[in-house]
């Protein structure tokens, strides 16, 4: 069983070194994509080692080289939408800094998961949403 402080880091490490990401991929349809981005293989195994006990299916990027870096950024990505749902139920109690965010990832992911969903005008104004969110004052 996940201890619920390894919860708690994972949270907070999303919220300092993820990203949430939305993009619309056809005239109905939302997907969302969180990822962490890091040079450090010790926080990205600790990572892989809490989303494997907690079942969440993710992907590991081979290594990017980023200009102005001593060292080579791993790259994991939660991209299925039962993953990232499951990941926004897991982390949401402990974020801060992307709550806003993932809330309205999950308010979608509610009404999408187990079923054919058509997102409506609202929904996809969750897109409008997030980069506002994402505007640094």
């Amino acid at each position: 069983m996940v201890k619920a402080t390894d919860i708690a880091w994972l949270s907070g490490i999303i919220d300092g070194e993820g990203c949430v990401y939305a993009r619309q991929i056809s005239i109905r349809g939302l997907t969302f994509r969180i990822t962490i981005e890091t040079v450090s293989e010790t926080m990205i195994d600790k990572v892989r080692e809490i989303l494997n006990q907690c079942e969440v299916d993710y992907r590991i990027e081979p290594p990017i080289w980023r200009k102005n870096s001593t060292r080579f950024a791993l790259r994991l990505k939660v991209d299925k939408k039962l993953a990232v749902h499951k990941l926004c139920n897991l982390i949401l109690p402990y974020c801060v800094v992307k709550k806003s965010e993932l809330i309205l990832i999950k308010s979608y992911l509610d009404k999408a998961i187990g079923t054919y969903y058509s997102a409506t005008e609202e929904d996809l104004n969750i897109l409008t949403k997030l980069k506002e969110l994402k505007k640094v004052a």
